[in-house]
């Protein structure tokens, strides 16, 4: 970490904490993370699954990983820098977003989601402060993968991730089963959110999020998911039999095209929630902007340092 300057701290959790810094020999601003946790080797940084999954995922929509340095027990990872997340831009706004800036928003969110789904990776911990933004949300990219899964991973997958407003129903019930449709049901969440600032589903324990889903959506039946109706049995969980006040009167300033999509990502069987590139061709969307390509990988202007990989 010699030839990087700490400049100022961006934030910090139980997983350790994240810096602003300047490469010294080049002058480059960059982000980087510090993690708490102890390592015993190099080899066992670069199996942490955010760096697994950002050596492999090149897109102009997901943060780039730079490189991962070991020291003295400890790994840094050094990432492209971005001015601040969607939620703290969300916090400093004065005005709501329009429609026409939701749309841009969350059409680069779903680009991101379609080339990592469609590359074997899904996210599992969506949220406005996972999703880092620059030149005023003009630029969106996702980032923070740290508990990025592999698609084809052997199940069962653990039921604690995703931040509770934006966990999906299947993995409230404890599905072991679940797979890239939980990122969707984030998706539809965040959606909503963008149009009123406050959340969707704002559940402080595992069943008032549930009966905060319910009273919204209403609940389901064994017609539209006899799956989550099994789930609920094997807990035995009783859905609360309400109709739900529809999302049209929790966010009436939302277009139909943008209900209707909203309505579709926060299905309760993920089978009826599209995929991030289905979502793409929506209606909402249609029209509005040309999907480029992902960033093909090349060298980066950092220079190698001991016990450093670079992966750009």
């Amino acid at each position: 970490m010699d030839n990087f300057w700490i400049t100022k701290q961006l934030g910090g959790g139980s997983f350790g904490t994240v810096f602003e810094a300047q490469h010294q020999p080049t002058g480059e601003i960059v982000a980087v993370k510090y993690l708490r946790e102890t390592f015993s080797s190099f080899e066992q940084c670069l199996n942490l699954p955010e760096v697994q999954s950002l050596s492999k995922l090149r897109h102009p929509n997901i943060v780039q990983l730079k490189d991962v340095i070991f020291e003295n027990d400890s790994a840094f990872l050094v990432f492209e820098y971005m001015q601040s997340s969607l939620l703290d831009l969300m916090m400093k706004r004065r005005t709501k977003f329009t429609e026409e800036e939701v749309r841009s928003l969350c059409f680069q969110m779903f680009q991101g989601l379609a080339y990592m789904h469609r590359n074997g990776y899904f996210h599992r911990d969506l949220k406005p402060a996972n999703v880092l933004v620059k030149d005023g949300g003009r630029v969106v990219k996702i980032a923070d993968l740290g508990s990025a899964k592999e698609i084809d991973s052997p199940p069962p997958y653990t039921d604690y991730v995703t931040t509770r407003p934006y966990r999906a129903p299947e993995v409230l019930l404890r599905s072991g089963l679940y797979g890239p449709k939980v990122d969707m049901w984030a998706m539809g969440a965040i959606i909503a959110e963008l149009f009123s600032f406050r959340p969707l589903f704002p559940g402080e324990s595992a069943d008032d999020q549930m009966f905060k889903i319910c009273s919204v959506i209403g609940s389901p039946t064994w017609e539209s998911w006899p799956e989550g109706q099994l789930l609920a049995q094997n807990l035995n969980y009783q859905f609360p039999k309400i109709g739900g006040v529809g999302l049209s009167a929790m966010i009436p300033s939302a277009s139909r095209s943008a209900i209707q999509l909203i309505s579709s990502l926060c299905s309760w069987d993920p089978s009826a929630r599209p995929t991030a590139a289905e979502a793409l061709r929506h209606p909402f969307f249609i029209g509005n902007y040309k999907i480029p390509r992902a960033i093909p990988l090349r060298q980066s202007n950092i220079l190698p340092a001991s016990n450093s990989l670079i992966f750009a």
